[in-house]
């Protein structure tokens, strides 16, 4: 059967009580284990940490994805060549921009498309905000011209990028759906029109029941088309401040690792 791998961001440990993953990051990766996470995400560029997570996840034969941000199908060679190497479990693309033109967009993510095809594991472009894929309405024209193109969506940029507030319309419902179905891997946390990163459930349930159901549908079409052996891969990443809201003192309002574990369970339940 399909499986799916919830794995937790490296950068979302950053910052958590308890924890001090610049100086012992070993003891964050542990726990992310010990909490039933599948493997966990870091970013290439950091070469430490970088260095220790692949060597700790495939160890013990976990999941770990490699990120990075390209301006180029040149830099993206590079990349997918150390990501292999490091044997990554996939390799989530953030693509520079934004660009004005559709058709130099599409002309940029093509050259990139011959890079993903020859690499030695998979390639996903994140859909995030100050990125090529920023504006959702330009983002669709270059899907329509791109309309195979593998996509990690982390859609809690477009409801904080366009202020969408509830209930939203059938055609932003549209829009998104648009998205999920080139799904191919997850990144998550709930947003709401003015926060990208609010906390889970109580006054935001409406905001998270609305995630939930996004992420139920991209679930569903995934397997559709998924042989027996896949894995989609569904990253929590709830970040550190600024991301999380903080009070006067700069004191984060919600426990961030326990809401990552809740998270967890909670798409745990939407899978099965």
């Amino acid at each position: 059967m399909p499986r799916l791998l919830i794995l937790q961001s490296v950068w979302g440990m950053d910052q958590c009580p308890g924890f001090d993953v610049w100086n012992d990051l070993e003891t964050a990766l542990q726990a992310i284990i010990d909490a039933g996470f599948d493997g966990a995400g870091t970013n290439l560029v950091r070469k430490e940490r970088t260095a220790i997570t692949s060597r700790f996840m495939n160890e013990r034969g976990l999941a770990w994805e490699a990120q990075v941000l390209v301006r180029s199908a040149d830099e993206l060679d590079r990349f997918a060549d150390e990501a292999a190497s490091l044997s990554a479990h996939h390799l989530n693309v953030q693509i520079a921009g934004p660009m004005n033109r559709v058709a130099d967009a599409v002309r940029l993510v093509d050259g990139m498309e011959r890079v993903r095809e020859r690499a030695g594991l998979p390639i996903f472009y994140e859909t995030h905000r100050a990125r090529l894929t920023q504006d959702l309405p330009f983002f669709l024209r270059m899907l329509d011209a791109l309309p195979h193109i593998p996509l990690t969506a982390d859609l809690c940029h477009y409801v904080v990028a366009g202020e969408w507030d509830l209930p939203l319309d059938p055609a932003k419902h549209a829009a998104i759906a648009r998205v999920l179905r080139q799904a191919r891997a997850f990144h998550g946390r709930i947003a709401t029109a003015h926060q990208v990163q609010a906390p889970i459930g109580g006054h935001h349930q409406p905001w998270l029941e609305l995630f939930l159901g996004w992420w139920r549908q991209g679930f569903a079409q995934w397997r559709e088309q998924a042989a027996a052996d896949d894995t989609l891969s569904f990253m929590v990443e709830l970040g550190p401040p600024p991301y999380a809201v903080v009070d006067a003192g700069g004191r984060e309002l919600t426990d961030r690792w326990a809401e990552a574990r809740q998270m967890m369970a909670l798409v745990r339940r939407l899978w099965d």
